[in-house]
């Protein structure tokens, strides 16, 4: 008999319908159910498509022994924490104060009131049996000792007392040591531990390197993009990139495709392209795009709903077997002779699956593309940039055929900031590609945004409030998209958006908190200083308060922004690579008023290419618009600019403007001349 996560709605927790396991979904109920059975509360948290999740449901939560032992000593709850991150944090924090590390799936033990006094993450069966056993007999036999677990974990991960001070530009240097820390030359990207692995796509920082215009930082950008990109952690063939790296070489991906991933290396990629000159960068972001577009769209008949946020990391194939290539597989689609050679410059050796100690089956690491280990990387760059070129065509053809494999699943939650996220997305393909595919769906996806705005508030889901990060990803991602389409009702809800965060999760201190106030069901009301494997909602709608502050010029933007800068002052000297989207938001602040004002009519092709090249600039501070599209607006950037005699284009800094640029090379040539 299914338990009683049948009727929800969440991908995650149907996944676990059928268990014997008798899971509750998370709600009073379940705390309520605890209490009059006088056993613990074990809250268990993940996503459908997390692999280790995966793991142990099936070799703990479907097995019927298992099962038994939970349900006699415990109330399971099974949280998604997609739907419910300001859970997650929660006991995010707890696990990682008790091992020094978090993921999925995160398991916490809890008393009546939800105050965690143990937490882990993934355990085989044989360890969470004795660890079940464990817990039960002492919240039985020592209530005491489980009383000062909760009392010292909840007051560890309390919220700090507030410390105000001023981002300064040690901030630099401070980075500096992090990065010299991190880096791996030989292997280029970020890893904290001796193996530099497990490696992460840092999308953040990655934005905030190639915007900080020092050289030395915008070389090692480049860097950990090309090694990305020439490695198995991208889908070269059917774009985008997976989760992370197992290994230091990028070569062995957690295969997780992820919404939120893809949309912030979109952007990355679409600017270092444009900014170093880099074709196979904005390839790269094309393709990603195309992956989107093509295999994430979530439609409910004619409909179009958004972006599905994740796709699994395993299929019935085994782990990584829909992505993996022989080179017997390689001929067979492109002939011998031809497969061979792609064979050699993507290092494909022979190799057969087997299994892991978990007794699921591993991925073939040389079945895994990775250029950067093969014939390709004894080329010289001029050979590179042709080969990349010349496997483009190959692509749809080895497409065509990966299609008809078993696909890994698709969690088709439509979640307000992963697609904010693609927003900002679309708007850079659509900016710096000039592909009408991309305008069309920035244009489409700021439709659908624009509906989740309601007047009870801005939703995550149907039925389900914002969080931090809802809001924070939407400003940030409709002020992006208004540099392309240059439409004023996305400043307009943009600025409703973050009206409504500032009355409702504004702290007195100028932070924000993840959640309004009055939740009777948490245990904390959380912050979220530091960036994931997405920004911070807080530190993402400060970049868009900024944003507004440029081009609106009005003052609460810029008080609600310096709020944030003068409550996060020490951590950005701390752990300055943790807060990468703040740190940009406060360049973008120093910079000052930045904008390139487009003035003629929008049917001559002069004003459309003076747009197009202004759109071109790849400076963050720097925002883009027509006055004939914004010339009903109230806003600074366009006092004193409204009327000219034919088109032209003022790149203005601050109060004062350069001289008129009246094509697209002068358009070109002022943009660089105010960048110095």
């Amino acid at each position: 008999m299914p338990n009683a996560l049948a009727r929800e709605s969440s991908p995650y927790l149907r996944q676990h319908a059928d268990n014997p396991v008798d899971w509750h979904p998370w709600g009073e109920e379940a705390f309520a159910l605890a209490r009059s059975r006088n056993v613990p509360v074990l809250i268990s948290i993940g996503y459908s498509t997390c692999h280790w999740c995966h793991v142990m449901a099936h070799e703990c939560f479907e097995d019927p022994a298992t099962a038994a032992v939970m349900n006699e000593h415990l109330v399971c709850i099974k949280v998604d924490r997609e739907e419910h991150p300001e859970v997650d944090a929660i006991y995010m924090d707890a696990v990682q104060a008790l091992s020094g590390h978090g993921g999925w799936p995160l398991n916490a033990f809890a008393d009546h009131h939800g105050k965690p006094f143990y937490a882990c993450t993934y355990l085989p069966s044989d360890h969470w049996l004795r660890l079940v056993d464990h817990l039960s007999t002492l919240w039985r036999s020592d209530r005491e000792r489980v009383a000062r677990a909760a009392h010292d974990i909840l007051a560890h991960i309390s919220e700090p007392s507030a410390s105000h001070g001023m981002i300064r530009d040690t901030v630099w240097a401070a980075l500096d040591k992090h990065l010299e820390r991190s880096f791996d030359h030989r292997n280029p990207g970020y890893g904290w531990s001796a193996e530099k692995a497990p490696k992460f796509p840092p999308s953040q920082l990655l934005a905030l390197l190639l915007a900080s215009g020092r050289k030395p930082l915008v070389a090692q950008a480049e860097q950990v993009l090309e090694a990305m990109q020439d490695a198995g952690l991208h889908d070269r063939v059917g774009g985008g990139f997976h989760r992370y790296s197992v290994d230091a070489q990028w070569r062995v991906p957690h295969f997780e495709k992820m919404l939120y991933d893809n949309a912030q290396l979109i952007v990355v990629y679409c600017r270092a392209g444009i900014q170093l000159g880099r074709p196979d960068f904005l390839q790269t972001a094309i393709n990603a795009g195309d992956y989107l577009l093509r295999d994430l769209r979530v439609v409910d008949g004619t409909a179009f709903l958004g972006y599905a946020s994740a796709e699994d990391a395993d299929d019935p194939g085994g782990e990584g077997s829909f992505y993996a290539w022989s080179p017997e597989q390689l001929n067979a689609v492109l002939g011998e002779s031809e497969g061979a050679q792609l064979a050699r410059e993507w290092d494909l050796q022979q190799g057969a699956p087997h299994r892991g100690r978990s007794g699921h089956f591993e991925p073939v690491a040389s079945h895994i593309p990775q250029p950067r280990a093969g014939q390709f990387a004894r080329m010289s760059e001029t050979e590179r940039q042709a080969a990349r070129r010349r496997w483009e065509p190959l692509y749809p053809r080895l497409r065509a055929v990966r299609d008809a494999r078993p696909r890994p699943g698709r969690d088709d939650k439509v979640l307000t900031d992963q697609n904010a996220l693609a927003l900002e997305a679309f708007a850079a393909l659509g900016r710096y590609t000039g592909l009408t595919r991309f305008s069309d769906a920035c244009r489409e996806l700021a439709g659908v945004l624009a509906t989740r705005m309601t007047p009870e508030g801005l939703l995550r889901l149907p039925q389900r409030p914002g969080f931090i990060t809802d809001y924070g990803s939407s400003v940030a991602a409709l002020t992006a998209a208004f540099d392309l389409l240059g439409d004023p009702a996305l400043i307009t809800l943009a600025e409703r958006i973050a009206d409504e965060a500032i009355t409702r999760l504004r702290a007195d201190d100028g932070g924000f908190y993840t959640t309004p106030a009055g939740r009777t069901d948490l245990v904390r009301r959380s912050r979220e200083p530091t960036d994931n494997a997405w920004p911070s909602g807080q530190n993402a709608l400060t970049l868009g308060l900024v944003r507004l502050w440029n081009l609106t010029g009005v003052g609460r933007w810029w008080t609600a922004a310096e709020g944030v800068f003068a409550n996060a002052a020490s951590i950005c000297e701390q752990q300055p690579s943790s807060v990468a989207t703040l740190l940009l938001a406060w360049r973008n602040a120093r910079r000052g008023h930045g904008a390139a004002v487009i003035r003629g009519d929008l049917a001559d092709p002069l004003t459309q290419a003076l747009l197009a090249q202004a759109r071109l600039c790849t400076d963050p501070a720097f925002t883009v618009l027509s006055v004939e599209q914004c010339r009903g607006q109230n806003w600074h950037v366009l006092e004193g600019r409204r009327e000219a005699s034919r088109p032209e284009a003022l790149v203005c800094l601050d109060r004062s403007c350069l001289a008129p640029a009246h094509d697209p090379e002068q358009v070109a040539q002022r943009l660089s001349q105010a960048a110095r």
